[in-house]
């Protein structure tokens, strides 16, 4: 998606920054999707600014950094939080300071993200409490709330989502075992730095079957990942989400859930309203074609 140009730093951006003793000049928009991003240079911080009034949001972002400062101490390759007050909330946003992480070289392939959940699945119990993964929950908003989408199209995509919820929850057995998640382990969330790769967007890390972290990649044959590809991940990892009976039911999830950023923004750019029909016309009529990734 194309990064929009705008005049300066959001009044949100600029309060919160004062909140946290930052300095807000010079930032930078990098991304404006799911969450708006912005890169503070005099500080070396990233700063996420998400919507306010999503149900359970202040609470996903409190796990989130608690989970990452914990994983730092655990020597995990995880984006760090700054070490400031967060999140902050104001003017309808709740913004969050990560360390920013130089790139470096070319976007990063299954095969690092396959060696680091293998990592992440093996490390110790969480000292803490986490939420409980909820495959529906935010897709079920998401579908409720689009302003993009006829009468017809709402209840396809809700008696999808029943139908895919009642599957999960009713007939599901998993493999392997309960534990923490990431909760969006793609690629994209995957970043190559001189120091290695590391794992970032936290938001929706819980406890849950480790099969929820695999199945993104899998199911990235959607977004032209190739057979080696994923078998390259299935190495890494050491198991085969493939072989197990209920990958269907986590493959057409994850496929369903890839809707939630469009159906909240169609209704604002014409590209992403264009991705949002040929995805929702895929889905509908059951076929395979490859999708764009956005």
């Amino acid at each position: 998606m194309t990064v929009p140009l705008v005049a300066g730093p959001p009044a949100a951006l600029i309060e919160a920054c004062r909140e946290a003793g930052l300095n807000s000049a010079g930032a930078r928009l990098l991304r404006s999707f799911a969450s708006v991003v912005y890169h503070l240079p005099e500080e070396g911080l990233v700063v996420r600014m998400a919507t306010a009034t999503t149900p359970g949001k202040y609470d996903r972002l409190v796990t989130s950094i608690k989970v990452t400062r914990w994983l730092a101490a655990q020597g995990f390759p995880a984006t760090r939080p700054a070490e400031v007050r967060q999140p902050i909330a104001v003017d309808g946003h709740l913004v969050t300071f990560w360390h920013y992480e130089e790139q470096d070289g070319p976007p990063p392939g299954p095969v690092p993200l396959g060696l680091l959940l293998r990592r992440l699945h093996a490390l110790p119990p969480v000292p803490f409490d986490l939420p409980t993964y909820d495959p529906f929950g935010t897709i079920r908003r998401a579908i409720a709330d689009a302003r993009a989408i006829d009468p017809e199209e709402r209840e396809w995509l809700t008696e999808r989502c029943s139908a895919l919820s009642d599957a999960y929850y009713e007939r599901l057995e998993f493999s392997l075992p309960y534990g923490l998640v990431h909760g969006d382990a793609h690629r994209g969330n995957l970043l190559r730095t001189p120091g290695g790769h590391l794992l970032c967007d936290w938001d929706s890390v819980s406890a849950g079957p480790r099969e929820i972290d695999l199945a993104p990649t899998m199911a990235g044959v959607r977004f032209g990942l190739t057979e080696a590809q994923r078998d390259g991940f299935v190495e890494a990892y050491g198991y085969d989400i493939r072989h197990w009976a209920g990958y269907p039911v986590l493959r057409d999830t994850r496929e369903l859930q890839t809707l939630t950023a469009l159906l909240r923004n169609a209704h604002l750019d014409r590209d992403t309203l264009g991705v949002l029909r040929f995805r929702l016309a895929s889905l509908r009529a059951g076929d395979n074609r490859t999708w764009r990734a956005f």
